[in-house]
């Protein structure tokens, strides 16, 4: 593909560049990859967990989510993909994916084989320091979600994911009566916190009724930000936004 500000690889360089000095030459290496474009209905798959790990990308636009279903069917959303994310880093270095990675909206992802981005990062030290701080902070998510779902009650929980989510999307600036779209179904939000669809409802009413949120459809206005995050245990560290 010709190298230019045209050529969607440029979303890439730009995260690895969020982490790492990336030279010129490893640019220029990474935007000559070959890439296909596709866009991706609600509810279908990128990566499928026990498939063969020999793709990664980048999500241009829309959510997906990271998740795993256990025997009797029941899914656990693990982690929320947004634009700009790069998808499957694992495939890089392990040979079989342990999870599935779905497109929640509509999605569109540029798809580089694995193997050829493994190669830049071993070429480049760069990459490889940019890729190791990004799987790094997302060990990081998780590590927050479990204590989510293991520590904090259901009020806690919800607010925790508005004000991460709300951070992730838009930065951590200006939240006092910031709105933002939230384009997931309760049903999801419960696979994400352990909760089911009724309890993700009756927590969100709560958080409106007590004056923190309010909400329209799917979108989500923060009113009293500083209550939420102390209802909510929340802090920036896990995302390590400065890094």
């Amino acid at each position: 593909m010709p190298v230019s500000d045209k050529n969607p690889l440029i979303r890439m360089v730009d995260k690895l560049a969020e982490h790492a000095k990336v030279s010129d030459e490893a640019r220029a290496e990474i935007l000559q990859m070959p890439y296909v474009a596709r866009q991706f209905e609600p509810g279908s798959y990128f990566v499928r967990e026990g498939a063969l790990a020999d793709k990664c990308g980048i999500l241009m636009s829309g959510l997906a989510v990271c998740q795993k279903t256990s025997g009797a069917g029941d899914r656990q959303i693990v982690s929320i993909k947004i634009a700009g994310d790069i998808l499957g880093l694992q495939n890089l270095y392990l040979n079989t994916p342990d999870h599935n990675i779905q497109a929640l909206t509509r999605c569109d992802i540029i798809i580089v084989a694995s193997k050829v981005l493994k190669t830049a990062s071993e070429a480049y030290p760069a990459v490889s320091h940019a890729i190791t701080l990004m799987m790094l902070k997302e060990a990081s998510m998780l590590r927050e979600l479990l204590l989510n779902i293991g520590r904090r009650d259901a009020l806690a929980r919800v607010a925790h994911f508005l004000c991460e989510f709300a951070i992730r999307i838009d930065g951590p600036d200006k939240i006092n009566n910031r709105s933002f779209e939230l384009p997931m179904t309760q049903e999801q939000l419960g696979d994400t916190l352990g909760l089911t669809a009724v309890h993700i409802n009756r927590m969100l009413k709560i958080l409106a009724r007590d004056g923190l949120i309010a909400r329209n459809g799917k979108t989500i206005r923060f009113i009293d930000w500083d209550r939420l995050q102390d209802i909510a245990d929340f802090s920036t560290r896990h995302l390590h936004l400065h890094q």
